[in-house]
């Protein structure tokens, strides 16, 4: 769903306003839907949606409406815009499209066009808006000066602030990692290593590294297929000093993409976490990550608050308990431990395998007491 807005508004535009529009429909649909609290909005009640049609279906029905969930999105998206701009054919084209750059998980391509689309509006905006200006002016001269002013103004955004602008050392720019910008490859490597060390001085920070940080670390990052990764890990784990560079390296490779910025925190502590406590020294670390990296207070604090205020009534903690997951789980991680615990004990499943009366009366029970804890969850959560 990542590019959704600048692609819904650049297709009407185009339809309605001709290239001009398409131009400003990439552009607004990218400030005002794609980097903003809008698509955040749309997501939560998509996920609503979804969570009352999964209630109500029954078991057949559900299974059905699973697969065009797992794998419909994009052909839906694409058919009703494609429809509504261009007709059938526009219909036709629009899905195998939706169909390329939503639905289709096993293959890279669709992923990589989609967060490399991101990538290049969000590296990209000051030049892209100045050109949008100056071609909407038809002045070939504007189009130029509008670049120019753009790049400057990408220059300084990238960089950290306009209040460093007469702080910036010309020298400090051309370091390793924004050379490595320019190949997804390098930049996914250095990501992963700069984790990897993070990850060790905040495991270390409060005295030793315990047994459980280091296989949550391992089952994130898989090191048992990057030995590299394993040692950066095993170095960095000898002391909490320096992990200020660790972070400044991220916040040069997340720049604007707010989606990678709450991994990071997220990941962090998860790996925090799993000696079962969260300390003073810890936490002074994340606050000083966060600000480095430059992610939004609030949704720091919404990440931070799921790992370290354990649930406000017992209820909440039965419901944690029932549902088998931890209640620092990110609310994507609970929703699908809830579909995995419905397509295992619905009663119409048990039914159709030929269960007794009493083993579908206990799956019956045992669905209630799930949708329940799910949905006091969730209504928690939105109190966030």
């Amino acid at each position: 769903m990542t590019p959704i807005g600048k692609l819904t508004l650049a297709v009407l535009g185009l339809r309605w306003f001709g290239l001009n529009g398409l131009l400003w429909g990439m552009l607004l649909g990218h400030i005002f839907i794609d980097r903003s609290l809008v698509k955040t909005f749309i997501k939560n009640r998509l996920n609503e949606l979804d969570d009352n049609i999964r209630l109500l279906l029954p078991y057949k029905l559900y299974c059905v409406y699973n697969r065009i969930h797992d794998n419909g999105f994009g052909k839906i998206w694409g058919a009703l815009l494609g429809s509504i701009t261009y007709g059938w054919n526009g219909l036709i084209v629009f899905v195998i499209f939706g169909h390329i750059l939503f639905d289709n998980y096993q293959d890279s391509f669709g992923r990589d066009l989609r967060y490399g689309l991101e990538d290049f509006w969000n590296r990209h905006l000051g030049k892209l808006t100045g050109g949008i200006i100056g071609f909407s002016l038809h002045q070939q001269f504007l189009i130029f000066l509008g670049i120019i002013i753009g790049f400057i103004i990408d220059e300084y955004r990238l960089q950290g602030r306009f209040r460093r602008l007469f702080k910036t050392n010309f020298w400090a720019k051309l370091n390793i990692i924004k050379l490595a910008l320019h190949s997804k490859k390098a930049k996914d490597v250095s990501f992963i290593q700069a984790m990897a060390g993070l990850s060790a001085k905040i495991a270390k920070a409060d005295g030793a590294v315990s047994e459980n940080e280091i296989a949550v670390f391992k089952k994130i990052f898989r090191t048992d297929k990057n030995p590299q990764i394993a040692r950066i890990f095993n170095q960095a784990k000898q002391t909490v000093d320096g992990y200020e560079q660790y972070a400044k390296q991220l916040k040069t490779l997340s720049q604007n993409n707010l989606d990678m910025k709450e991994s990071i925190i997220e990941n962090l502590f998860k790996i925090a976490v799993a000696d079962g406590k969260i300390d003073s020294a810890e936490l002074k670390i994340f606050d000083t990550v966060a600000d480095i990296i430059d992610i939004p207070q609030g949704n720091y604090t919404l990440i931070k608050n799921r790992f370290t205020a354990p649930p406000q009534t017992q209820q909440i903690s039965d419901d944690y308990e029932i549902l088998g997951i931890f209640y620092g789980a990110s609310t994507k991680e609970i929703k699908k431990r809830w579909i995995e615990l419905t397509n295992t004990y619905h009663p119409d499943k048990i039914q159709a395998a030929g269960g007794s009366e009493t083993e579908i009366e206990a799956a019956t029970q045992k669905m209630a007491d799930i949708n329940g804890a799910y949905e006091r969850i969730m209504k928690q959560r939105k109190g966030y």
